[in-house]
């Protein structure tokens, strides 16, 4: 294996130079002054290495030996993690184990190393003079493997597409943040364009640009990282899941329909349909929503809603992507949010928050003008269970409405997204 063509920074004086960092960039940093291992997932191009690269030159500037750094990525090679480091040592010219110093060691796309967790923990519990950080793309895959073996050893981060706030920081339009109330405007239409525009390498590009980069992160984790990981008898119906999802943000999961719609003449069991489904909520690409109860309890046997993990993957669906439907997946699919509420009747709410005093229902009605239709939903909710808030997310509408049941706070969709719900 050539270590030189993984680790340009043992060159003297040599820096990645990406200066703009991620918001969760101090965690990540605060996290190499402990002895646990650090673990990064994501699905593909959220930055993972990036910010990889700008941890070990942030290192070489604080005074540690760029020697004693080193990255390996598994995307090509898959040795061992004793053979990596056997190679390191030799590099060095001296045994890690004899040595007072302390080593970072950069692990990328560590999921496609078969048993890396148990070579992992032999080196964690053997070495104490290594600090190990490892990336990979298949979320579900590293976490068996925490779970599995490296229990109580591991602190495990989780990146996911631009916040609405990075995206204005990355596209140079942060300055507005500084007096929001004089760019209401201009904010409101960055949001739009944020909702298909959540990967860095695409900020300035147009939808079509964006449809074909989007369609690219897909294709590979649908026909390469997932079939990596389970058992997939065919990727195609994967994909056809995908685009089913991307086209209705938000739907019902019915999955005898959808054995049917994706079938094209075969026979699909819904047995199938649910563990694909599922397969795809394990890598990050989907997220399924639950009908709300007031146990809180989860159930797999109730009511589930699916979106795409982030709005922007919707860009995949053939036809333009209905702003309101894109909307509501970027809110639903925040780490906070797991409930949604519908009734036989068919009342619904697209959000149920989990509150210490109670559930908050909102509703997101991502459209010009309020009605007082609009908040049917949320009255209903607020009726029935006896809670006294609920928020109406819109797009320009700023208001309180007060009820015989209690009080609805309107607020735009922009300025939500620049904060928390609560």
């Amino acid at each position: 294996m050539n270590l030189e063509d993984h680790n340009f920074h043992w060159r003297k004086g040599y820096f990645y130079g990406n200066e703009r960092k991620r918001e969760i960039y101090p965690e990540l940093w605060k996290s190499l002054k402990s002895r646990r291992i650090t673990v990064i997932t994501g699905t593909r191009r959220v930055g993972k290495t990036t910010i990889m690269k700008q941890m070990i030159d942030e290192l070489i500037k604080e005074g540690v030996d760029r020697y004693s750094i080193l990255y390996f990525s598994f995307d090509e090679e898959q040795p061992s993690v004793r053979e990596l480091i056997r190679e390191y040592e030799a590099r060095l010219g001296m045994d890690i184990l004899e040595s007072k110093e302390r080593y970072h060691i950069f692990l990328d796309e560590i999921q496609k190393l078969k048993g890396w967790q148990e070579q992992i923990k032999y080196f964690y519990d053997s070495y104490e003079n290594i600090k190990f950080i490892v990336y990979g793309s298949a979320s579900l895959f590293i976490r068996q493997g925490v779970r599995e073996s490296l229990a109580g050893r591991v602190k495990e981060f989780h990146m996911g597409p631009l916040s609405f706030r990075e995206y204005l920081a990355f596209t140079g339009k942060d300055y507005m943040l500084e007096k929001p109330g004089m760019f209401e405007k201009n904010l409101e239409a960055e949001f739009d364009r944020y909702l298909k525009r959540q990967y860095i390498e695409v900020l300035n590009e147009d939808d079509d640009e964006v449809r074909d980069y989007v369609r690219s992160i897909i294709e590979k984790m649908v026909y390469i990282d997932i079939p990596q990981i389970f058992s997939i008898e065919n990727p195609h119906l994967l994909m056809k899941i995908v685009e089913i999802v991307a086209s209705e943000p938000g739907m019902l999961m019915e999955y005898t329909s959808i054995a049917r719609a994706i079938g094209n003449g075969e026979s699909i069991s819904r047995v199938r349909v649910s563990r694909y489904v599922h397969h795809l909520q394990d890598a990050y690409l989907l997220k399924l929503g639950y009908n709300y109860s007031e146990s809180g309890i989860v159930s797999e046997r109730k009511m589930k809603k699916a979106y795409m993990s982030n709005a922007s993957l919707s860009m995949i669906a053939r036809r333009e992507p209905d702003m309101g439907k894109l909307a509501e997946q970027c809110f639903f699919t925040r780490e906070d949010v797991r409930f949604f509420w519908r009734t036989p009747q068919k009342d619904e709410v697209d959000i149920v928050l989990e509150a210490d005093d109670g559930p908050i229902p909102v509703e997101v009605k991502y459209q010009g003008s309020i009605g007082k239709s609009d908040f049917k939903g949320l009255m209903k909710f607020m009726r029935k269970y006896g809670v006294k808030k609920g928020i109406l997310i819109s797009k320009n509408t700023e208001d309180t409405i007060e009820t015989g049941h209690g009080t609805i706070k309107a607020l735009p969709a922009w300025k939500l997204a620049l904060g928390q719900f609560i």
